[in-house]
């Protein structure tokens, strides 16, 4: 048989051709209105819920609020549209090559292959998808799985011979034909696709819940402050900003909300104040009873004050935020394990001392006077916000704070 004749044999019929493009059309139709699915769910704040979502099994919307809708920062059903509008191109690329000849678009010399071969990596990467969907995330996009079939179907109408062997083989060779062809082109598209999808990836600009769950864990899951600073001074002592923290040193979001300020505190207009309110009674008589984790809260807050007689309130807070020593004679170790450079015999005195118990009462209950009873609470400029923030609305809420103070200069 000639190389013509055999290539003939390639060509889809009318009716496979008929039968893609309307695959074609169904699954832009479905990929479209998973993007709106996925749009709704993660740009905007109340949204309804989808005909899709029926149960916590079926549920569109919450497949869609998963870090697994999106694969190189690219939403899965954009990628979707992507897929459909290349199969359409294939499929009328003859035509484009009977008007603009002997240009690139030569080097689709089997598009019924490509898209045979597109349709079946496709269908094994739903596949994948299907498999996290059923057993990581426990819920089910019945639209998906739509989508995920109809990747199939086209890859078996496509399909030349075989079990697509004869497929995957001609694309391959026609790719590295193509390629070492137009070999400077190809290698500045491949740098632009793979800049562009590294972009998307690290910015998540597709997805914001995303991209806030992402910058949340560099705080929920830090082993160490980062940021951590020493001494008694955090942020700027002329500062238009003043930032009062009620917090607890056994209190989890507090540790959360400590790397957080600490991080704004290095490119903001701030002056940051620790506040200790230790959820303990042994010296917090303004709550009703000690909570779990927090019965050495008393303790940690007395050596802090006393750190800060000597100049190293922030050092010694950082220390208790991430290890929790049972006895005074811990704590010294643990200070000199971070090369605090206390006067360690000065210590003890001053935590032990009738005004360090005054002054940490003097905190208590001032911060009770103001109606706080839990931490951590984050006061900017005598504006209270509970918990930890997360950190860009924080940022922008000491921004606003900013603002404000310049006005009242003026």
């Amino acid at each position: 048989m000639s190389i013509e004749n055999e290539i003939a044999t390639e060509k889809l019929s009318k009716t496979r051709f008929w039968i893609i493009l309307l695959l074609c059309f169904i699954g832009l139709a479905l990929s479209a209105e998973l993007s709106y699915i996925f749009y709704k769910t993660n740009f905007l704040t109340n949204f309804a819920q989808s005909f899709c979502s029926i149960s916590n099994l079926i549920d569109c919307d919450g497949v869609a609020q998963t870090s697994y809708a999106i694969t190189f920062g690219v939403p899965n059903a954009l990628w979707g549209i992507i897929l459909y509008l290349l199969f359409i191109f294939l499929l009328f690329v003859d035509k484009i090559q009977e008007k603009f000849k002997n240009t690139i678009f030569d080097v689709f010399e089997n598009p019924r292959s490509y898209i045979a071969t597109i349709g079946l990596i496709s269908f094994c990467l739903s596949m994948v998808l299907a498999g996290i969907s059923i057993f990581k995330i426990d819920k089910i996009c019945v639209l998906c799985f739509c989508v995920y079939f109809i990747n199939l179907f086209i890859a078996l109408t496509a399909n030349t011979k075989g079990l697509f062997y004869h497929d995957i083989k001609t694309t391959i060779k026609d790719f590295i034909k193509g390629a070492k062809k137009y070999f400077i082109l190809f290698v500045v598209v491949m740098i632009t696709v793979i800049t562009t999808l590294v972009y998307l990836n690290d910015s998540l600009i597709f997805s914001p819940k995303l991209k806030k769950e992402k910058e949340l864990k560099e705080f929920y899951e830090a082993k160490t402050n980062k940021y951590a600073i020493k001494g008694n001074i955090l942020g700027k002592e002329d500062a238009l900003v003043k930032i009062n923290i009620y917090s607890d040193f056994n209190c989890p979001f507090c540790k959360i909300l400590n790397i957080m300020i600490h991080k704004a505190a290095r490119g903001e207009n701030v002056l940051v104040q620790d506040v200790n309110f230790p959820l303990d009674t042994s010296c917090n008589h303004r709550i009703g009873s000690t909570l779990g984790g927090h019965e050495n809260s008393c303790l940690y807050a007395r050596y802090a004050i006393a750190a800060k007689k000597q100049g190293n309130y922030w050092g010694a807070a950082n220390v208790f935020f991430y290890n929790k020593p049972s006895t005074p004679d811990e704590i010294v170790e643990e200070f000199k394990k971070a090369h605090l450079n206390l006067d360690f015999n000065q210590l003890h005195y001053d935590a032990n001392s009738p005004e360090t118990y005054a002054q940490l009462e003097k905190d208590i209950n001032e911060t009770a006077d103001k109606g706080i009873n839990g931490t951590p609470v984050i006061e900017i400029e005598g504006i209270q916000y509970m918990g930890a923030i997360p950190y860009e609305d924080l940022v922008q809420k000491i921004k606003l704070a900013q603002k404000r103070a310049l006005n009242d200069k003026r």
